[in-house]
């Protein structure tokens, strides 16, 4: 997921072996018309295989959740970090807007405290493995905020819309897993013939593709989130999940206030089920994008966790008392280089670029940032620079991701980028480059360009790339600064020469980092495009022995590794404080970014 992330789910050595025996800017051009009657069940609203039968949904499809008058005592105020780029489950990717989902909307499938799946809507399931088939046995008090039953429907039209090219969806690949999906979305099979069938309203089969070993981790992510097919229509597609009136969700607490670039409330769901077991009765996410002035609010009391990005921030927090906390987040943080512009699509300019950030001898000033480099590594601009738990990226894919075995897949890779890189070779791919290209250094430095985030930490990051390219070769880079979105829609639509970006995992296999760079895939917007990849990527989706599939996956780290679509950087660990007021404090985790639902109060 962007970081982005969106969130992912463990997968446990056992439960691989068990399986394979038998897991941006949006378009608005969402279509708002029901799948026909000949190709869905999601037009009835009686039960169609059993005795049980959802009432049929009545009243104001529009009705939104009411808010009401909360204790003070009972809330707690956390940074989104960033404005959304949208909260809309079919289109969102960055990180925090599932962490957001996770806290609105209740999946078939949810993760427990160690990221291990647990009931959702979904009380129980059964799994054939002869036919690879899910039957997932919804509860039957789930209740959406306009009063309307939560059905099995529901996640049937949610997905029918995730798959619907119109919607756009940057994770429509992610129900490709589901029986002809993807050929669905390639309108060569209708809709009737998809593997999602709805028994009755509170049974779903579900038939996979081929053996999935995370499939049902898939289940939990945000894009398969359910939506209420009666409201989504009612509201209309493009106005679907902007404002506040406009959410209608089924989970723990309910939006009930978005003030752009401000701030997003939610309070406390009462009717959802486990509604008794949740303390909290309000949480404020504030949009605080500058690192420093968030800092500034937490020691002033008007936030309950912040996040301590860089050395200097863990100081000032320490010095005033706090207690630092860190966890793994899984996030790989890189460059994205435009493969398809006229400079960048020359492999060797590529390399030249990446290898060049290592070393010079030089200070980037700035009251809050000052970053010397002497000659140093990777390593020691982390020790220097972050001065927390970050690494150097030796490989794409994050450690937390786990190997067949329940090891770490990045140990299986090994070393794939040296913290120190050859900067004499980077001046030889240089001069390989501008002769293939046929141009000076002087057109690079009149063409070439990085965006990035417009905070301190973003702008000061590209600032220090942009340094070692004119150190080490000579070439002048503008600095592009701007807000999440923009960057976003920029990088969607290819309008960019680099970018600052990072990737956080979807579920716990190397498949949720590699397949980003397919060919035309979903959240491929480098542009690059492998023949061999691609071939990797589905012989590893249709292997069933572990070793070899490994095997696949760790071609694939060598194929990104040789050709840079990307310039690898660092994978992200972060650290944070929290208020006494959060007892025992937040729950972080590589596969659950932040989770407040339970949080205890002091």
């Amino acid at each position: 997921m962007k970081l982005k992330k969106v969130l992912a789910l463990v997968l446990s050595a056992a439960l691989v072996v068990s399986a394979f025996a038998g897991c941006g800017g949006n378009s608005s051009k969402t279509s708002t018309e029901s799948i026909a009657a000949s190709e869905s069940s999601a037009e009835s609203t009686e039960s169609t295989a059993s005795g049980d039968s959802t009432p049929a949904a009545s009243g104001d499809a529009t009705a939104t959740f009411t808010p009401k008058t909360v204790d003070a005592a009972k809330t707690i105020s956390l940074n989104a970090g960033m404005e959304p780029t949208g909260l809309n489950t079919l289109t969102s990717t960055y990180s925090i807007e599932f962490a957001l989902f996770k806290h609105m909307y209740e999946n078939l499938v949810t993760l427990d405290d160690d990221d291990n799946t647990a009931p959702g809507a979904a009380e129980s399931w059964d799994y054939d493995e002869d036919t690879l088939t899910y039957t997932f046995h919804l509860r039957k008090d789930g209740v959406w905020t306009n009063g309307d039953p939560v059905t099995a429907k529901d996640f049937e039209f949610a997905w029918s819309q995730a798959l619907n090219p119109d919607v756009a969806s940057d994770y429509a690949y992610f129900l490709y897993f589901i029986k002809n999906a993807e050929k669905y979305f390639n309108g060569e099979v209708t809709w009737d013939e998809v593997g999602v069938k709805v028994v009755d309203d509170y049974t779903l089969e579900v038939t996979l593709e081929q053996p999935t070993p995370y499939a049902l981790f898939l289940f939990s992510f945000g894009t398969l989130a359910p939506i209420n097919q009666r409201f989504y229509e009612a509201v209309g597609a493009d106005l679907y999940s902007t404002e506040a009136q406009y959410f209608c969700t089924n989970g723990p607490f309910a939006l009930t206030e978005w003030s752009h670039n401000d701030k997003i409330v939610m309070q406390k769901n009462d009717a959802w089920h486990g509604a008794a077991d949740v303390e909290v009765e309000e949480i404020d996410w504030k949009i605080i994008t500058d690192a420093n002035a968030a800092l500034s609010s937490f020691l002033a009391g008007d936030l309950d966790m912040v996040g301590l990005g860089t050395g200097e921030l863990i100081k000032q927090a320490t010095a005033a008392g706090a207690t630092i906390q860190s966890y793994t987040d899984g996030s790989a943080f890189y460059i994205y280089f435009n493969n398809n512009d006229q400079y960048l699509s020359n492999v060797n300019l590529r390399r030249a670029l990446f290898n060049a950030i290592d070393a010079g001898d030089w200070m980037f000033g700035n009251a809050e940032y000052i970053w010397i480099k002497n000659a140093i590594d990777a390593q020691k601009e982390i020790d220097t620079v972050w001065q927390n738990d970050n690494e150097p990226m030796t490989s794409f894919t994050a450690p937390g991701v786990s190997a067949a075995d329940g090891t770490s897949f990045a140990g299986k890779v090994g070393e794939l980028y040296a913290p120190s890189r050859d900067q004499e070779k980077a001046k030889e791919y240089l001069a390989t480059a501008l002769s293939e290209l046929g141009c000076t250094v002087d057109d690079l430095s009149a063409h070439l360009s990085i965006d990035c985030g417009d905070s301190p930490t973003s702008i000061a990051e590209a600032s220090f790339y942009q340094e070692q390219w004119r150190q080490v070769l000579g070439i002048e880079v503008a600095v592009n600064s701007m807000i999440t979105k923009q960057g976003s829609q920029n990088r969607k639509t290819g309008n960019y020469v680099m970018s600052i970006t990072g990737w956080g995992p979807d579920y716990n296999d190397p498949n949720t980092f590699l397949d980003m760079w397919v060919t035309d895939g979903g959240n491929n917007q480098t542009g690059f495009s492998n023949e061999r990849y691609d071939e990797l990527i589905d012989l590893a989706a249709k292997e069933t022995d572990l070793e070899k599939r490994e095997s696949y996956f760790i071609e694939c780290e060598q194929i990104i590794a040789d050709q840079l679509p990307i310039g690898p950087s660092y994978w992200r660990a972060p650290s944070y404080a929290c208020s006494d007021k959060i007892k025992g404090g937040m729950h972080r985790s590589t596969f659950q970014d932040i989770n407040a639902v339970y949080v205890k109060l002091s």
